[in-house]
């Protein structure tokens, strides 16, 4: 078994990956505003992982975060973390070249996610995909997919830009914190979505979701233009299935596809 662990701005992930390439159950520990976190980890993984398994992981949270991780795989009798970053090109079931003017500034969570995106492809490995992190930021990223795809038949494609933005919950928090009357909405309450918002807190829910939907509309048919195809859309992250709900285009939800992403690496890269 190999560990894989997605440190996210928030909260950590975790699944381990078998010798055959399956993906067990994927755990997830919230670390922001959180003490002893290497001491609850520990609690987690110890006697749950495979002692002396390898641990690959990517990081997008401090210092202090990466510490615990390490602290916990030690205290845990794994091996020593294996931290991953962005590369300049992937290959192996599928291809994926970085486009980015320096390919190390790219930030790990999103090429992972863009990897396990693209290994989700089939079974059209030519259709270019626009992939959507709805985390703590909102990531958006556009993958144009290479004819060569269909004679390799295996995804061949390019990161070519995407854009970040703040998430959802970052986007409600600024207007708590940043005005004088309004409230700390609360995103888990679908009620106080509304296509004609009728009180304050709907007003703000509605209005962060739907600027999220618009950002990534925009994204999407600004790619389609540019390209002339059709792109897939592709969601993943916490807010996922909130920010689909207000979307005026056909989406699919693919959940942890960073983790699917350093399981590509573990398994064909490392």
């Amino acid at each position: 078994m190999t560990l894989l662990v997605d440190v996210g701005n928030s909260a950590i992930k975790w699944v381990q990956l078998s010798a055959k390439g399956r993906l067990l159950s994927a755990q997830v520990q919230l670390h922001r505003g959180v003490d002893n976190l290497a001491a609850q980890l520990t609690d987690r993984w110890r006697g749950n992982v495979t002692r002396d398994a390898p641990v690959v992981a990517c990081n997008v949270a401090e210092a202090e975060v990466v510490a615990a991780v390490e602290d916990a795989a030690r205290m845990s009798q794994l091996q020593a973390v294996r931290w991953l970053r962005s590369q300049r090109s992937f290959d192996g079931p599928i291809a994926l070249a970085n486009g980015y003017r320096n390919p190390a500034q790219l930030g790990a969570d999103r090429w992972h996610c863009m990897l396990g995106a693209c290994s989700e492809s089939n079974p059209d490995v030519t259709r270019s995909l626009v992939v959507v992190n709805a985390g703590t930021a909102t990531t958006i990223d556009c993958v144009d997919a290479g004819a060569e795809g269909a004679r390799q038949k295996r995804f061949v494609g390019k990161f070519v830009g995407g854009v970040i933005a703040p998430g959802v919950r970052l986007m409600l928090e600024s207007l708590a914190l940043r005005t004088a009357g309004l409230p700390n909405a609360d995103i888990g309450l679908s009620e106080h979505v509304a296509d004609f918002p009728d009180n304050t807190e709907a007003a703000i829910v509605t209005g962060v979701l739907d600027a999220q939907a618009g950002l990534v509309y925009q994204i999407w048919h600004r790619f389609a233009k540019h390209f002339k195809v059709e792109p897939r859309l592709i969601l993943t992250g916490g807010y996922a299935e909130a920010l689909c709900a207000r979307l005026s285009m056909p989406a699919d939800i693919e959940h942890n596809l960073v983790l699917r992403g350093l399981a590509l690496r573990a398994q064909f890269d490392l």
